[in-house]
């Protein structure tokens, strides 16, 4: 079956409660989250999206990626003009607490993949999709002779 991108209501019935939704009566108020962010993260997620790859589950896969665009869009757009690009954080201090998460050195050598964890939207996009992008391979070693 061919792949047709997703609407902004299947993003919205996919995460009912996890994001503050603009009211229908005023669909452009900055203070939630409008269906042009939607749209747009939709766009991004379509760019690097194989649904060949994901079979039955490939629309719930990529509403995470689309999830996870939308997100890290609504984090710049908060910070307007003053929007910093970083790399994969591993530990913060502030005074004398302090935090460190051990990344998984095959998300930290990794620059398409490791993008992926700066929100828990990517983290869950990476767990549902990465199995399907380990297989087996065996190799058969021999020799072809032609009569």
């Amino acid at each position: 079956m061919a792949w047709t991108t997703l609407t902004v209501a299947e993003f919205k019935a996919q995460f009912v409660r996890d994001f503050p939704y603009a009211p229908a009566g005023d669909a452009t108020n900055a203070d939630y989250v409008m269906d042009a962010d939607i749209a747009l993260a939709i766009t991004q997620a379509n760019v690097s999206f194989n649904d060949a790859l994901f079979g039955d589950s490939a629309k719930m896969i990529f509403l995470y990626l689309a999830a996870y665009w939308m997100v890290e869009n609504l984090k710049n757009a908060a910070k307007g003009i003053g929007a910093q690009a970083s790399f994969i954080m591993n530990s913060n201090s502030v005074g004398s607490v302090s935090q460190s998460f051990t990344i998984p050195e095959r998300f930290t050598n990794d620059p398409f993949l490791g993008i992926y964890t700066r929100n828990a939207y990517g983290m869950q996009y990476l767990h549902l999709a990465l199995p399907y992008t380990v297989g087996n391979v065996g190799v058969i070693a021999g020799t072809t002779t032609w009569a």
